[in-house]
């Protein structure tokens, strides 16, 4: 094999390996199919408890983004996540989701989410349920799959 050959070859291995990288890192399909699960279920609990510590539930970064369903319902990067929580925190209703269906794709480090159910809004007297829906994009970072994308809305009656 001449040197132009090796170099060909060394080549075509650092290619092949840089594009196995992401997979290699990445847990097997289901075991990252259940993280994702548990992000979305420890999510709700966090909410459902008015715990701050939602925050940590995100992807640290300015391009990390929550969009909610209502107007205004938006918050880019942690800082603006806090407030954004302290905001709903101070309702007097506390909120929770129901879902219904949870479809997960994952590939790598990369995973994405739907959900069908109800957002569940519990007062003093009673328990208020409208429909709702749920697509978000999360990462996996230090065994932790953190959201990157959370966008929420209502489906029109």
């Amino acid at each position: 094999m001449s040197v132009t050959n090796r170099s060909l070859a060394a080549g075509a291995a650092l290619l092949l390996l840089g594009s196995l990288a992401p997979s290699l890192a990445a847990p097997p399909q289901r075991d990252a199919e259940r993280g994702v699960r548990r992000s979305l279920i420890r999510l709700n609990q966090l909410l459902a408890s008015r715990d701050p510590a939602i925050v940590e539930e995100f992807a640290k970064g300015e391009d990390t983004l929550l969009v909610g369903s209502a107007a205004g319902d938006r918050a880019r990067g942690r800082a603006e996540l806090a407030a954004h929580f302290r905001k709903y925190f101070e309702r007097p209703e506390t909120l929770s989701f129901a879902w219904r269906e949870v479809e997960v794709a994952v590939r790598g480090a990369v995973a994405w989410l739907h959900a069908e159910g109800e957002v569940v809004l519990h007062g003093d007297e009673v328990d208020r349920r409208e429909p709702y829906r749920l697509t978000g994009v999360l990462e996996l970072s230090g065994g932790k799959w953190l959201w990157r994308l959370f966008h929420g809305s209502q489906p029109a009656g």
